[in-house]
């Protein structure tokens, strides 16, 4: 199985995960019917109220460690002062769980990889997905130029193709 398959995904990747579903409902069948994320991750400060709502039936909550071990985990001198609270608490979940993340933040992901987890991006999962032959290398290189045009730009630029994501790397 996929790594991201049972990972937490992190408020962008959520955001990302229903543009793509948005745009392309065929790729539901890629991901699993429910990902982990946190409850936070859906405050009205973190999603628009339609993502959140479009999402909710695709999430299932994932618990935050306990207020003790969330302060022990918070105090972690690798922990970039400048996360943004919830990607703070995501990161203390992943790591009292073990888990895999899904995120858009480089800070966070070298946070995460510094714990011997496994963590990636939206880009790493559609290039696995192409990499697999479970969706061809077009069909991925479409669902870029369309998160691209909905401001969603994975790899960082405007016209993103196939040949740019396929020796990708994330978060170097």
């Amino acid at each position: 199985m996929s790594w991201w398959k049972t990972a937490l995904y992190d408020t962008c990747s959520l955001i990302t995960l229903d543009k793509l579903l948005q745009d392309a409902p065929s790729l539901s069948k890629f991901f699993p019917q429910k990902v982990w994320a946190l409850e936070e991750s859906f405050n009205a400060d973190q999603m628009r109220v339609e993502t959140s709502e479009r999402l909710k039936d695709r999430t299932k909550f994932y618990s935050l460690p306990s207020l003790a071990k969330l302060a022990n985990l918070l105090s972690s001198p690798g922990l970039s002062k400048s996360l943004a609270d919830v990607d703070k608490l995501v990161y203390a979940t992943a790591v009292d769980s073990r888990i895999a993340v899904v995120t858009g933040d480089k800070r966070l992901a070298k946070a995460i990889e510094q714990q011997g987890l496994k963590v990636g991006n939206m880009a790493l999962v559609l290039q696995e997905l192409a990499l697999e032959k479970k969706l061809g290398t077009a069909a991925v290189e479409k669902a870029l130029i369309r998160l691209a045009k909905r401001q969603d730009f994975l790899l960082g630029m405007h016209n993103p193709t196939w040949d740019d994501l396929k020796d990708y790397t994330f978060p170097d």
